[in-house]
């Protein structure tokens, strides 16, 4: 059941950049095109980076191991949203100028916390095939622990970014979620460590 519905869920993540595309060809998206697709691909980026961090705690709460298997397509395309956000960013909003780009880095340190998100991003799609998760071992683990270090970022560049005119209940919303993701994370981690030792004290010869 769970590999069937991935390719439905796979159409269903495509539905942003559709409504985009939509919205785009019929001149549907205000007098600032770009920034509206700007934030809305940041929200979007956002929301399958907390659907991502959702799956190991339903699949803990679920004990349905099948959630494991839409991990990692859900954070590829929170990669690939994010890299629609920095395109929007980089082409409609400063021309692919450096020069603009570097005084918007100087100028908004909450671009520093984007462009640097976006490295992380990099590094863990790259790093979320098979070849890679046998190559890294253990090591592959620790690494992929930088997403929640992503999600602290995100949320801090959401902050930062926020618009006078944009309502702050979602910016409030993401910031919930993404702390109770977190603290799930930490306790849940505990736990699991308390079990290990329990285990290895129950066989040790007395």
């Amino acid at each position: 059941m769970w590999l069937k519905l991935k390719p439905v869920l796979f159409l269903i993540s495509l539905l942003p950049l559709a409504r985009w595309i939509y919205l785009y060809s019929a001149q549907q998206l205000g007098q600032d095109p770009g920034l509206w697709l700007m934030s809305s691909s940041g929200q979007t980026t956002l929301s399958f980076l907390i659907i991502t961090l959702c799956m190991t705690p339903l699949r803990q709460l679920t004990k349905q191991q099948g959630f494991i298997l839409w991990r990692r397509m859900f954070g590829l395309f929170t990669f690939f949203y994010a890299t629609c956000h920095l395109l929007l960013w980089s082409g409609m909003e400063r021309h692919f100028s450096f020069a603009l780009m570097g005084k918007d880095i100087v100028e908004r340190p909450a671009i520093v916390f984007g462009l640097f998100n976006y490295v992380l991003l990099c590094i863990l799609a790259i790093t979320s095939n098979q070849a890679m998760v046998r190559k890294l071992g253990r090591n592959w683990r620790r690494l992929h622990r930088l997403v929640y270090i992503v999600a602290v970022f995100a949320v801090i560049h959401a902050i930062f970014m926020q618009r006078s005119d944009e309502s702050i209940a979602d910016i409030y919303a993401f910031t919930a979620v993404v702390f109770i993701l977190l603290v799930w994370r930490i306790v849940a981690q505990r736990i699991q460590q308390q079990r290990i030792q329990q285990q290895l004290q129950a066989i040790k010869p007395k």
